[in-house]
């Protein structure tokens, strides 16, 4: 993950619960660590990101699978964030997102909790000065299907293909005519992501 200078956007992938974004040099508030593939990596953290959703993507990259790729931008900054698909991030976020107003700015802030010894990764949106709730909840799905337990090779997993292909479906019929200025929710793409550091 790095800048790409000529459209001014930083680059932002989530870690632990926190935004992280990598730079090819060290800054003054960078963290060192050499990835999975043995590269020196760079890297800032943050609690949260500011400004107005002006755009939705899903990226294919043919190795590390499909992200969602959400573009903020409060006039002097612009940042893209990217969530694995199927995560429980883009699950929070697409759950939220039919109650976010579009036209405002919006505070997200992801979360990492240990229960036991599994993590659960979770995403709030604050807005006019109050966190949003869900729009899609057990006692109140709206049509979401809920997720599976299905067997494969022999062991128990929860499949959420149904549910995740409803909030795709949801995004690209309800929220992309509402973001409808030039150059803004082009759909899904299939193109490499090399401006992020896989971990």
């Amino acid at each position: 993950m790095a800048e790409v200078i000529n459209s001014h956007a930083a680059f932002y992938s989530i870690t632990e619960g926190k935004f992280c974004r990598t730079f090819k040099s060290a800054t003054n508030k960078s963290v060192e660590r050499i990835n999975k593939n043995g590269k020196v990596v760079h890297e800032e953290f943050c609690d949260a990101l500011s400004g107005r959703i002006t755009d939705i993507k899903i990226k294919d990259h043919p190795e590390f699978g499909k992200f969602w790729m959400i573009t903020l931008s409060d006039g002097a900054w612009t940042g893209v964030v990217q969530m694995k698909y199927s995560s429980g991030y883009a699950s929070a976020f697409l759950k939220l997102l039919p109650n976010v107003d579009l036209k405002s700015d919006v505070v997200i802030a992801p979360k990492m909790t240990i229960e036991g010894d599994k993590k659960k990764a979770s995403l709030f949106i604050m807005q006019h000065g109050s966190p949003l709730k869900h729009f899609y909840t057990k006692d109140n799905p709206n049509g979401l299907p809920q997720m599976k337990k299905i067997k494969v090779k022999g062991k128990e997993t929860w499949d959420d293909t149904e549910m995740m292909e409803f909030l795709e479906k949801m995004v690209f019929t309800e929220i992309a005519p509402k973001l409808n200025a030039a150059g803004q929710l082009s759909g899904s793409e299939s193109n490499d992501i090399d401006d992020l550091d896989f971990q």
